[in-house]
């Protein structure tokens, strides 16, 4: 990996480099610990590193034969934890990182998906067509769920920890958390769900779909709505943080194109944000405010104003972007690029900052 440090600063005085670095290859994954005091990056070589403002420190170093492609810190950021191509699932105890990780062993399962409860030390990863709920502090594993139509595609708790979501072929499966041998709830959609995520204040679900549409619930009662127009897949679904008098708002990305939806009456209103020249390949919502942030393949970050007018476009890799992830509490924006780039940028006193 490569270290770098300095004051480099993009075109618009708002963004100004607080950290970079390299790893090997492509950044997979990035993940801030709950408190914002360490990151952790994941590559597709196999590396994760830990960065905190005295430098990296490295979990797992450089194999090249298969990649880590997701990462996550428990609710309380005492557990990191990693799992990629080879199925494995490493577990780290944050307070003695100098000891080895648990590994899970899952042969023959491509790990992409793994998320923590939002309370308890329970990690939840599709393995195949299974999900497995596993219990940090017990080590062992709590549950065995079925999808069956498909592979996990995508994961999401609600926020209140008690139902896990699991999306895939033909829909959105829904546990409760109390009673795992219920059946779970179960949301149709045309074709596949590709992501799925929670409003935070756990009134809707949202599933991003393989059709070109967006599907939502409220809750408790249906039927969705079944958004429609998009020109492809929906590969990214997330949610801004709730403001007072302030709608629900949702984003989507496919394509070239974001696309914003809010709520409007009985349903949803929505408006498209252009600006990228590849495919959006990661959105993410400022933890606090409406301010959406934006990473394509063609190189630029770009941040939305409320989700709706462009802020400002930032540079900073050769080639793509690659992920995105807001710190805790909005104090750092960190992004991955597709040579292994890893930029952190923190608002400039003479700028509008990330507002």
């Amino acid at each position: 990996m490569t270290v770098k440090s300095g004051r480099n600063r993009s075109r618009s005085n708002s963004f100004k480099v607080h950290w970079q670095g390299e790893l090997k290859d492509y950044v997979t994954a990035l993940a801030w610990s709950p408190t914002g005091d360490c990151l952790a990056v994941s590559s597709s070589s196999g590396e994760v590193v830990l960065w905190t403002d005295t430098g990296l420190v490295s979990l797992l170093p450089d194999k090249s034969d298969y990649a880590i492609d997701c990462l996550g810190f428990s609710a309380d950021g005492t557990y990191l934890a990693a799992a990629g191509q080879q199925g494995e699932v490493f577990v780290w105890s944050i307070l003695a990182l100098d000891r080895s990780p648990t590994v899970l062993q899952n042969p023959h399962c491509w790990i992409d998906r793994l998320v923590w409860h939002p309370m308890q030390p329970w990690l939840a990863f599709g393995a195949g067509n299974q999900i497995q709920v596993w219990d940090a502090i017990g080590a062992q594993c709590l549950t065995h769920l079925e999808f069956q139509a498909s592979s996990v595609l995508g994961l999401a708790w609600h926020p209140e920890g008690t139902l896990l979501a699991a999306s895939g072929h033909t829909g959105v499966k829904v546990w409760q958390s109390n009673d795992w041998q219920a059946e779970p709830e179960f949301v149709e959609v045309p074709g596949a769900s590709m992501a799925v995520a929670w409003s935070a204040d756990g009134r809707y679900l949202a599933s991003g779909n393989l059709d070109r549409t967006l599907t939502v619930v409220s809750w408790g009662n249906p039927p969705p709505w079944l958004m429609q127009g998009f020109p492809g897949k929906v590969r990214q679904v997330i949610w801004a943080a709730p403001v007072a008098n302030q709608p629900s708002l949702v984003a989507a990305a496919c394509l070239e194109g974001v696309t914003v939806w809010q709520r409007q009456g009985q349903g949803w209103e929505n408006r498209v944000l252009e600006k990228h020249g590849g495919t959006v390949v990661a959105i993410a919502f400022h933890p606090t405010t409406r301010l959406l942030a934006s990473a394509s393949q063609d190189g630029q970050l770009c941040l939305w104003q409320n989700a709706k007018s462009l802020q400002q476009t930032v540079k900073g890799v050769a080639s793509g972007f690659s992920a995105l992830a807001w710190h805790p509490q909005g104090t750092y924006l960190a992004a991955g690029g597709d040579q292994g780039e890893i930029l952190i940028w923190k608002p400039s006193n003479r700028g509008q900052g990330f507002q």
